[in-house]
């Protein structure tokens, strides 16, 4: 592959991001277990007013309704519903994100169609689509687990598309592996 100033800023870039999301996940799961382990100390600081869920737009105080069902879950001791899935999201993006940089990296001097990057670019396919479907039932798993009525779930088309798009891309790059062979044989 023809190195570049794009595909190496890519590279770098697909790496920060990486290991911003292993990070992430790593504090997920450690913001979980002290959450758990200190739900009463969090319910008492919420009910004297120390922990606030209002979000302040200007002279008056609005409520974020978004905020107030992550407090209802911490006191009610289900911490781990709250942060676990997002440790399982920034996951699926570092994943993601690792087999973006495996693609542009500089040691990756092989032809575009090898069957390693396809293999990596149906990677980003199958995950890309995961994740949605993960936020879904990641969702409905919070919502039965926590009894709550105020929680919103966002789900985009886009990110199936996304994936969908990755995973049409392969069959063209497996082409074109097929082409670079035939090609190679006639020489």
């Amino acid at each position: 592959m023809k190195d570049s100033k794009l595909r190496n800023a890519t590279a770098i870039l697909a790496k920060v991001i990486e290991v911003v999301g292993w990070f992430g996940v790593v504090m997920m799961i450690v913001t979980a277990i002290i959450m758990t382990r200190s739900a009463e100390l969090f319910k008492e600081a919420a009910e004297n007013g120390v922990v606030f869920t209002a979000t302040k737009i200007g002279p008056n105080s609005v409520s974020n309704p978004a905020s107030d069902w992550v407090v209802d879950a911490i006191m009610q001791g289900n911490a781990a519903f709250v942060f676990i899935p997002f440790a399982i999201l920034l996951v699926i993006t570092a994943l993601i994100f690792r087999n973006v940089y495996l693609v542009f990296r500089k040691k990756n001097v092989e032809s575009p169609f090898s069957p390693e990057n396809i293999k990596r670019i149906r990677n980003i396919g199958i995950l890309a689509i995961a994740m949605p479907i993960s936020k879904a039932i990641m969702g409905v798993l919070f919502v039965i687990v926590t009894h709550t009525t105020n929680f919103m779930l966002s789900i985009s088309l886009s990110e199936f598309v996304i994936g969908l798009v990755a995973l049409c891309l392969t069959q063209y790059f497996a082409y074109g592996t097929q082409l670079e062979k035939d090609v190679d044989g006639l020489l």
